[in-house]
């Protein structure tokens, strides 16, 4: 089976789909940014702040080549891969949508419950709506399919089984 690849904007819910995805299809899910800070030994905040963000965006590059020679994988991309890189060998690619509002709002809730910041962006609400208005075209550009991920995360994932082509769910 192709790679199942998830795209959209920080806080869409790539991750969290990508986990439950991975358990129903019985397949490996890899976070890119996840798998690029184990690679670098470093985090991706250091990476940009060490190494800059033309780096990290090389090491990006060279997941998507190393990926996209490879199937069977639920890869869940960081927010600006398909920003500075085409994705669209990775596999079929979804692009989880939703509005700024309830980005924020989850966003938020995050921060709150892990009493961590892990998205400084936000602390810049302007900065951060900017950035995901210049993105969304994009991200439509680069997707085979767009998923409305507001909702359920179990309705979501459904939604993206019964558009998978070959698979006997």
């Amino acid at each position: 089976m192709d790679n199942i690849v998830l795209i959209g904007f920080m806080g869409s819910g790539k991750s969290t789909t990508a986990k439950l995805l991975s358990m129903s299809l019985n397949i490996p899910f890899i976070d890119s940014d996840t798998y690029i800070a184990e690679q670098e030994k470093s985090s991706i905040k250091d990476i940009f702040a060490y190494k800059g963000e033309a780096y990290f965006r090389h090491l990006e590059a060279l997941f998507i080549e190393s990926f996209s020679t490879q199937k069977g994988y639920i890869i869940a991309t960081g927010g600006g891969m398909p920003i500075f890189n085409s994705v669209k060998k990775l596999g079929i690619c979804f692009y989880l949508q939703s509005d700024f509002n309830t980005i924020k709002q989850r966003i938020l809730q995050e921060n709150e419950t892990t009493q961590e910041n892990t998205r400084p962006l936000f602390n810049d609400i302007p900065k951060a709506f900017s950035l995901y208005n210049e993105r969304v075209k994009i991200y439509e550009n680069s997707c085979d399919y767009i998923i409305d991920s507001r909702g359920d995360t179990q309705v979501i994932v459904d939604t993206i089984i019964s558009l998978i082509p070959n698979v006997h769910s």
